[in-house]
């Protein structure tokens, strides 16, 4: 964030306000508040101080940070036994492809996840079913390492399962708080720093676990993820706020009390102090309503990109141990230990930071830039614009040279170079496209962020069941390659929303036009000024 964001959440100069409009139409005029005299505010907000567009940016930045930090432990705990691969197959008397179904058990957790929290969080809040899903995190997490019997392999599957059915959450019900507090011009940034979590926690579970179990039995990979989760609890229970907010005329919102402790009471405790009340036969009806957005074309484009760029980095982070860890003398070319495995997944340390830097930088830079050129008017596939370089050029460029370099044996740094340039491909893709399909559905953030979240998992969910015949098909080369050619082929559909997407979004069933397409987020003499 920079100084001027800071002027913008803060105070808002009172001039003109651009009402929506339709797609290419002038905007409308009445009285509305910028930012520095040049981008407009959207959503306009209320006067009211508890509206949380108002906030102060350091609160609003507090909040997001406790949600990453929510989202890292939710990703990083079902992923800790990841590289430690030989120790859990001697035990469970398996074949380390078949250790690797832990990865497969924690994908079905976060596509299934969601269905639950979404309509309990209309019950009893967003942040109150956070909270007690890191409660449900650390359960497990102290569950696995217990699971040391030959005849446990079934019970360790179980707990990745609901490891990751209970760190869904933050992934699911985050970008709504995003939407509430962040203006349209900043949500771009937001979104890139949230979903870090979910890419960094991913990777970096594996990391922290597989140094720390090097030299040890394999259990104690799993220790810090509890001390890490209990603690998270703490700054979720200190900070995280409910960001509902009804602008509309007449609107009564909820009275934030003074005491700090009947507020946290409220929040994170069974009632109805901080969301309508809701019986259970109405929550059932709110379970229904993201399915409706299953046959929304808009969002099965969307969710298909996802599900082969997101897919198969999960599937690259799944199997890529197998390969490294496998010993030259069973025919692997690389013959990592463990830790030098753990040191190799630094690689997508560094694709995040690449990532983040990329994101911040350019995720609102141009589609705002894109609005310019196009007389100031918004259209949400302005996002999408930013994925060229990433996801058209890089992250195929990277899958080949993965597939490449096994194939022909080459060196461990090339391999490297094809999971950087995957990472960075995933990394920046994943905010953009949820932020793209949140406002596309601007009423209805949380069931298509659901709906996205569950369906690009499934790739990852499965690929473990098939690779080692699809392989034993074509060859490990052309595995990858493919998988590079089938990343460029879901890209030429982001192309037709970028050419069509208003046309598309317009046979959604069961849609209401409340997008932000057609609002005006420059003021005329910034409109003009390129």
């Amino acid at each position: 964030m920079t100084m001027s964001d800071i002027k913008a959440d803060d105070a808002g100069e009172k001039v003109q306000q651009v009402q929506p409009s339709s797609a290419g139409s002038a905007p409308s005029v009445v009285d509305e508040k910028r930012q520095d005299g040049s981008i407009i505010l959207i959503p306009q907000p209320s006067d009211d101080p508890n509206d949380p567009l108002n906030w102060p940016l350091s609160k609003k930045i507090i909040i997001l940070l406790v949600l990453f930090l929510a989202m890292f432990v939710g990703f990083s705990a079902p992923f800790c036994g990841q590289l430690n691969l030989n120790q859990q197959a001697a035990l469970y008397h398996k074949t380390t492809v078949q250790i690797t179904y832990f990865n497969s058990a924690a994908s079905a957790g976060l596509a299934t996840g969601g269905y639950v929290w979404w309509p309990l969080s209309h019950k009893f809040g967003r942040s109150s079913v956070i909270f007690w899903c890191l409660v449900g995190v650390l359960v497990a997490q102290i569950w696995a390492p217990l699971m040391t019997r030959p005849d446990q392999y079934a019970p360790e599957l179980v707990s990745r399962y609901f490891a990751a059915f209970f760190g869904v959450s933050v992934s699911v019900l985050g970008p709504r708080y995003l939407v509430d507090m962040f203006f349209l011009h900043q949500r771009g940034r937001a979104f890139t720093v949230l979903h870090l979590a979910l890419n960094f926690g991913a990777s970096a579970g594996p990391t922290f676990s597989g140094f720390i179990a090097a030299n040890q039995y394999w259990p104690v990979e799993y220790w810090w993820s509890v001390g890490l989760t209990a603690f998270t609890l703490i700054p979720v229970f200190l900070f995280l706020e409910d960001t509902t907010y009804d602008r509309s005329e007449g609107a009564v919102n909820r009275v934030k009390p003074a005491s700090f402790l009947r507020d946290r009471f409220e929040t994170f405790f069974p009632g109805h102090k901080v969301v309508p009340h809701k019986s259970w036969r109405e929550t059932a009806v709110v379970f229904f309503r993201p399915f409706k957005f299953f046959i929304a074309p808009v969002l099965l484009i969307i969710a298909g990109f996802d599900t082969i760029s997101f897919g198969f980095y999960v599937a690259l982070n799944a199997l890529t141990p197998v390969w490294l860890q496998l010993p030259k003398k069973a025919g692997g070319i690389y013959g990592f230990t463990i830790t030098e495995n753990a040191g190799f997944t630094f690689v997508h340390w560094i694709g995040f930071l690449f990532g983040l830097v990329y994101g911040h930088f350019l995720s609102d830079r141009i589609p705002l830039w894109l609005a310019r050129r196009n007389k100031g008017l918004w259209k949400p596939e302005f996002r999408l614009y930013s994925l060229w370089p990433t996801n058209f050029v890089l992250m195929p460029l990277g899958l080949g040279l993965v597939g490449i370099s096994m194939e022909y044996k080459l060196h461990w740094i090339a391999m490297a170079f094809g999971q950087l340039f995957v990472t960075i491909g995933s990394m920046v893709s994943i905010p953009v496209t949820v932020n793209y399909i949140c406002e596309c559905f601007r009423s209805h953030t949380t069931e298509v962020t659901l709906v996205v979240n569950s369906m690009r998992l499934f790739l990852g969910l499965s690929i473990n069941f098939y690779i080692n015949p699809w392989i034993d098909k074509v060859g490990i080369g052309w595995v990858y390659g493919s998988m590079a050619f089938f990343t460029v082929f879901a890209f030429l559909f982001l192309i037709l929303l970028m050419v069509a997407g208003h046309r598309i979004r317009e046979f959604t069933p069961f849609h209401t036009d409340d997008s932000e397409e057609g609002r005006a987020v420059l003021a005329k003499d910034e409109a003009h000024g390129l």
